[in-house]
């Protein structure tokens, strides 16, 4: 899902339901994870009740995550190819040291609604590292080329054609309150993703931490 700018999503007519094209495959993604994010858990819950409609499939806080880069299916990256991306993925992120995100403003798209995230430069950062690493391993894999804006989703769309007024008037009173949310950032997890019915779910395959010095 991309979640677009707020101005991008008050355009939006109807919503579109996530789920309804066809299950892909197993596969392996790089993901920033919240697990011990009080404050993003805290923000997801109030702007969460604020578009609790049926329509919507709020996202747990465990399911909380922000999706980097994509690195292949199961069945088409062999063990040896994923011990090999970890490892150039450890040295790379030698030289990356942990950083702070801000989660905020609420954007959306006619599939979900989440939080955009800054510093979209040190994110990016990150993500051409991972790519990079998986490319030296995987030259074929199929990494995400044109990557959405970095964003974290509180919500999919379940319902086709469903008017999208109301959510984006919900999303707009709440952008009113300018809401944010900072979480630290010392590791990128690579994930074995698979979509079940009308959710995500992922086992953590590998924790890479940043080890770079702080900058000052």
């Amino acid at each position: 899902m991309a979640s677009g700018a707020p101005g991008a999503f008050a355009s939006t007519a109807l919503l579109r339901n996530h789920w309804s094209g066809p299950a892909r495959p197993r596969a392996y993604y790089w993901y920033i994870l919240f697990a011990g994010a009080s404050e993003a858990h805290a923000l997801a819950a109030r702007c969460q009740q604020a578009i609790d409609f049926p329509y919507y499939d709020q996202v747990p806080p465990p399911g909380l995550h922000l999706t980097l880069d994509r690195i292949g299916t199961e069945a088409g990256v062999s063990t040896v190819q994923l011990s090999s991306v970890e490892a150039a993925a450890r040295r790379a992120c030698q030289a990356i040291p942990p950083f702070r995100i801000t989660l905020g403003p609420v954007g959306g798209s006619p599939g979900a609604v989440g939080f955009m995230a800054a510093p979209v430069g040190r994110i990016r950062q990150l993500r051409d590292a991972l790519r990079t690493a998986t490319l030296s391993a995987c030259p074929d894999a199929p990494v995400m080329r044109e990557a959405p804006p970095p964003h974290v989703t509180i919500a999919y769309a379940n319902t086709d054609n469903v008017p999208a007024a109301d959510a984006i008037a919900a999303v707009s009173k709440l952008n009113a309150t300018a809401p944010r949310a900072e979480a630290a950032v010392a590791e990128a997890t690579l994930v074995l993703l698979e979509r079940r019915q009308r959710a995500y779910a992922w086992q953590p395959v590998a924790r890479i931490a940043l080890a770079g010095a702080p900058r000052v």
